[in-house]
């Protein structure tokens, strides 16, 4: 009986790139193996599929913990894993030494750069919302900056109807106020869109359920200022 450390060393050299998914949706890593190992015991039958498979499912564990673009990261973090102690023994025989090399085939690194592309895209869009498209008069002068002369105040009303709608577009009451915008399009006398206003107000109370004479009278104010201007 021979000692396995008596028996010879053995090499696996896995050059056929193994698919081992990674943090990135819809990329994989490409990933070559070299493993050195000793068998434990000649009693096991496809011993070496078992070294390779048990490996491959190590390596795919922490692959799956880096996106694409930390390639060079997640290859030390695996071979820094596989030649951890506890993950050198195994039934039926003894991993002397394990590499992996990933790389990303053309394909992967094409969509890589097309994702990155994307989110760079919607990171912009987003910070032009927040900062320019959702400020009304930001976004007048910036159309204003970029047509060089002045839209008339047509134009203008209608930049700023649509940075409001930016701002509400997410609200429950944004239908709401769009339906009343083309209601009151009719309504072009002063008098008439203080009828309209007081109208709205009592229905909205109703709706509430709240009969409160002060809030009336809030109201009825208000339209009375806008009579007087």
């Amino acid at each position: 009986m021979r000692w396995f450390w008596q028996r010879r060393a053995r090499t696996i050299h896995c050059a056929q790139p193994r698919m081992l998914r990674c943090a990135t949706l819809g990329i994989h890593f490409e990933a070559t193996f070299t493993i050195e190992w000793r068998p434990a015991s000649r009693t096991r039958l496809n011993l070496e599929d078992l070294v390779l498979s048990q490996t491959l499912a190590r390596a795919s564990e922490v692959a799956q913990l880096f996106p694409a673009v930390e390639v060079r990261t997640a290859q030390d973090t695996i071979n820094a894993e596989l030649g951890a102690p506890e993950h050198t023994r195994a039934t039926g025989y003894r991993c002397l030494a394990a590499r992996v090399e990933l790389a990303l085939s053309e394909n992967a690194r094409e969509d890589l750069a097309q994702q990155q592309a994307d989110e760079a895209r919607v990171r912009r869009l987003r910070f032009l919302r927040t900062n320019l498209y959702e400020q009304p008069d930001l976004f007048v002068l910036d159309r204003i900056e970029k047509q060089g002369d002045w839209p008339g105040a047509q134009q203008v009303a209608q930049w700023q109807r649509l940075a409001r709608w930016m701002v509400a577009a997410d609200e429950w009451w944004q239908p709401i106020l769009d339906q009343w915008e083309e209601v009151g399009q009719g309504f072009n006398d002063i008098e008439l869109q203080n009828r309209a206003m007081l109208a709205l107000c009592d229905a909205l109370q109703k709706l509430k359920g709240d009969d409160s004479p002060d809030d009336s009278s809030v109201a009825s104010s208000t339209a009375e200022g806008r009579r007087k201007e």
